[in-house]
């Protein structure tokens, strides 16, 4: 007992002195406007000082000045004085506190005004944009342009409380004083980031997931996804699989199919330039990099007159701009790529620009967690034998690629003057692949010597997304603000594929060549304008120019020749579009946009007109009900390319619907959507409900059927151009809760899509291949100041599967001698139910000069056998023909799994 009592003593006697040693502490640091939040990462990781605080105190709060040997309390007298923020020393522990002031309460002068305001960050400068501001106490507002500056009408008077609101960042309030409403309003914004165990942040209330201003309109926080589990890293677009009405059920793809519709029916914007395809490796990581991306905005439908040329849904992400302040840079390095950023201030914090690379060295190294994904991509192809993956004991070894990908992204802001920004945008990101093996097969296993067959196969690809934006954005006054653009887009894919099989004796038996090119050019001029109009009247209005050139070919050549591709493989065109929106506040709870676009096209006799219509009505605080309405076209589509023998790339081209001489006939695919639903948004609780129906038309599928040929006793591709309609209907839902460090949501879609082709099945109705009938999903995020822990579970009910007929030709004595495919009949069948389930851990860790994370993900944690399709077995078939064998049917496909357990480490660093 003497010797606890004594250990008793000693412990509150040390912990008595480390309260009396603060004010001992001196501090010795040169501060030239450094940020009060790095003042203080100093003094805890420095001076081992433990600090309590509330974010919002010291938001955009800066400190200067020389200081050698100052007492702590000399030093916080400091740094702090004329800074309306006091402080208490309560035991170990520094506390930052409100500075007590006389209230000077004024009486307002100014009723039902208009308030013009900007929306920075506050350790940056760097503006946000889609920040919602509005009146405290009232649910509707507005939201902040491209350039953060916003106009909110109907202020009650000039003594209101503005309230601002953006993903990952503190609530903001700033109280109005009479006399100062008619100078534009800067607000502060600080990223509500927690900090580690020494420092103690009174309020952290984040999202990742919020439903915007418009309808089925979701902001995105790209900050807080990266807590989710990935291969490595933070992947854009396939974190956005786990919102409703977006597929999720493929780990391995990066397309976004948004309400049952192919992800090539969307618009996807990276600072106004149009992206048009959006994978690295195949589909297994997104076209872009997350360092580049400051904000996300998705549109699953029903979205206004400013956005156009596609007839299902639109991704508007704006790439981060840097910082205006201090710079700061940030690596990261995982199993499969490497990536650097860097935001830097020049001209004396007038400009700013983000640099960002990111680079596979699957060419260098080739991890397990690559020859794993590199080995799923291969067992999807229609383009390699089933004998490769067959008995092989070194596969790895005898199929090994030369692969790499690689993105850049650069971004620079200037700021001309204060109505003035400039901005210039440019990205780059590409793929190579190149393959080259020999699969042997021997005719008797005990004899190795005897070679019966040789598969030689080779495989060369590239593909990748350039381009380039340069924008200049003013604020002529504070009722209107106008963005004009300049963007080109080049898109480009080629691919090679080469399968040449010959005997023991060396003679060619076999031959299957595929040559596919697919480039678009895409120069856009864009004037977008926004203007206030009164109290009640907020108009959106501007024109897009679009130059679009086009080269598109396919080749295959068998045994029996070549078979070219029929259409006239260039073609070009303009587009012209006028749009207008108008929305209107009838009255404090209820307000309608109104809006159309007008398309004129150089590759049509017709001019299209696209209206748009909704209404959001507010009868308590926090519920929402909302109903829209528009139609949409797209001239510049993609052409399915559907052929059992090869893998479906598909490929861009340009509508053509002139009676002029000229291409074939490619219709302008036109959609009709209709959507309702209610939002109930109270204490961290968000329940979202969305109906919706569409229906599209001008659909086609580059169909490819095998025939047999009975002068040659071979196949035959035969092409058709098949023309389709689709309709789709059902329902979103989103609950999503906050408590504490905790954030989850449940996403859940009940949807059905029915196509009809003209030219297959009869034009009766067939499943699309989009339609999955459920799809559910939980995640579930919780942060704490060392550590991120998040779990994702994702059930989707069975996707079709198109069984083409298969015809077996027999001689005259019976002999089975060959077989064809004919793909214009076709059995639709269920794949089994996907589910799986991923799991992250991060640890986070900072130094003085330096903060980091590191972690492992793993996917698919109980190790599901999820099949993602099926592929005809054909060479099995063709060998089982030689030996006069007819397969059974339930014999002829092989299926295709997706991964199975898959752990992935990373490392991030920021500076």
């Amino acid at each position: 007992m003497r010797i606890i009592s004594w250990l008793l003593c000693v412990l509150i006697c040390s912990q008595i002195s480390l309260a009396q040693d603060i004010r001992s502490v001196a501090i010795t640091e040169n501060f030239d406007n450094a940020s009060l939040a790095k003042v203080l990462r100093i003094l805890k990781n420095k001076y081992d000082l433990k600090i309590a605080y509330d974010d919002a105190l010291i938001t955009g709060t800066t400190v200067s000045g020389q200081f050698a040997q100052k007492p702590v309390t000399e030093f916080l007298d400091a740094i702090l004085r004329n800074k309306g923020i006091d402080y208490q020393l309560l035991n170990d522990k520094i506390i930052l506190i409100p500075k007590k002031v006389n209230l000077d309460v004024n009486t307002p002068s100014l009723f039902d005004i208009t308030v013009f305001g900007l929306v920075q960050d506050a350790s940056t400068g760097e503006s946000l944009p889609n920040a919602v501001v509005r009146v405290s106490g009232l649910q509707r507002g507005v939201i902040t342009n491209k350039d953060g500056y916003f106009s909110l009408p109907q202020v009650p008077t000039d003594t209101s409380t503005i309230e601002v609101s953006y993903l990952g960042y503190q609530k903001s309030q700033v109280k109005l004083k009479p006399g100062e409403t008619k100078q534009t309003i800067k607000i502060m914004m600080q990223e509500s980031s927690l900090d580690l165990s020494e420092f103690t942040v009174v309020e952290n209330k984040f999202s990742t997931v919020k439903y915007g201003d418009q309808i089925s309109q979701i902001t995105i926080d790209p900050n807080n996804l990266s807590a989710l589990p990935s291969l490595g890293e933070l992947d854009i677009f396939r974190s956005l699989q786990y919102l409703p009405g977006i597929g999720g059920s493929d780990e391995t793809s990066s397309a976004l199919s948004i309400r049952n519709s192919p992800s090539t029916h969307n618009l996807v914007l990276f600072d106004g330039i149009t992206l048009y395809r959006l994978d690295h490796f195949f589909g297994v990581f997104s076209a872009i990099n997350a360092d580049a991306v400051r904000d996300i905005q998705i549109y699953k439908g029903g979205f206004g007159a400013e956005y156009g040329g596609r007839v299902s849904g639109v991704v508007d992400i704006t790439g981060t701009t840097g910082s205006f302040n201090e710079p700061n840079y940030s690596m990261g390095l995982n199993l499969l790529s490497a990536r650097f950023s860097a935001n830097v201030p020049f001209a004396s914090g007038r400009g700013a620009f983000h640099v960002s690379a990111r680079r596979a060295y699957t060419d260098i190294i080739r991890s397990n967690l690559f020859e794993k994904l590199y080995t799923n991509y291969r067992k999807k192809s229609n383009q390699v034998n089933q004998q490769a993956f067959n008995g092989l004991a070194n596969e790895d070894d005898l199929i090994r690629p030369d692969f790499h990908f690689y993105d850049l992204n650069f971004k620079a802001t200037y700021k001309v003057s204060t109505r003035d920004v400039m901005s210039l945008s440019v990205y780059q990101g590409r793929d190579d692949l190149d393959t080259d093996f020999d699969i042997v097969n021997f005719q008797d296993p005990n004899n190795p010597g005897t070679i019966s067959q040789i598969d030689s196969y080779n495989e060369k690809a590239d593909w990748g997304n350039n381009g380039i934006g340069l924008a200049w954005s003013r604020n002529w006054n504070r009722k209107y603000y106008s963005n004009l653009q300049l963007a080109f887009s080049d898109h480009y894919f080629d691919y090679f594929y080469n399968n040449e099989r010959r005997n023991g004796a060396g003679d060619q038996i076999g031959l299957y060549e595929i040559t596919r090119m697919n480039e678009v050019e895409d120069l856009q001029l864009n004037l977008k304008n926004e203007l206030t109009v009164g109290g009640r009247h907020s108009l959106d209005f501007g024109i897009n120019l679009s130059s679009i050139n086009v080269f598109n070919k396919v080749d295959i050549r068998d045994l029996s020749g070549m078979t070219p591709d029929d259409r006239n493989p260039s073609s070009d065109g303009t587009i012209l579009s006028f749009y207008l929106a108008d929305n209107i506040t009838l009255s404090k709870n209820l307000e309608l946009r109104l809006g159309g676009r007008l398309n004129t096209t150089s590759v049509s006799d017709k001019s299209f007109f696209g209206q748009r219509a909704a209404l959001v009505y507010q009868p308590l605080p926090h519920l929402e009900l909302k109903l829209s309405s528009g139609k949409y076209f797209q001239i510049m589509r993609e052409e399915v390319f559907d052929d059992p023998f090869s893998n479906n790339e598909n490929s861009w081209n340009l509508a053509y619907e002139s009676s002029k001489p000229g291409p074939r006939h490619l219709p302008v695919m036109e959609s009709d959507h209709l959507i309702a639903g209610f939002q109930y948004e109270k204490n961290d609780l968000t329940i979202d409900l969305e109906f919706y129906e569409k229906q599209v038309s001008g659909l086609t599928e580059y169909n490819i059927s095998h025939l047999y040929n009975p002068n040659t006793n071979r196949q035959s591709p035969s092409i058709l151009i098949a023309p389709g309609t689709s309709n789709i209907r059902g329902l979103d839902l989103l609950i999503q809760k906050r408590i504490g460090p905790y954030q989850g949501w449940i996403a859940y879609t009940r949807s059905k899509a029915l196509n009809r082709f003209e030219s297959i099945n009869n034009n009766s109705e067939i499943a699309a291949r989009e339609d999955q009938r459920n799809e559910l999903k939980f995640v579930h995020i919780i942060e704490l100041p060392a550590w991120n822990f998040s779990a994702t579970w994702v059930y989707g009910s069975g996707k079709p599967f198109y069984r083409p007929t298969i015809n077996f030709i027999r001689n005259n004595q019976g002999e089975l001698i060959n077989f064809e495919v004919v793909n214009t009949q076709k059995t639709v069948e269920r794949l089994p139910d996907y589910h799986r389930l991923d799991i992250s851990i991060a640890h986070k860790f900072e130094g003085e000069h330096m903060r980091g994370e590191m972690g492992l993900s793993i996917l698919n944690v109980y190790n599901r056998q999820n099949i993602q399709g099926r592929r005809l077995k054909r060479d099995e078939i063709e060998m089982a023909i030689n030996n006069n064998e007819q397969m059974a049917p339930t014999n002829l496909y092989r299926d295709i799994v997706l991964l199975d357990f898959t752990p992935s480490l990373f490392l991030n660093l920021y500076f």
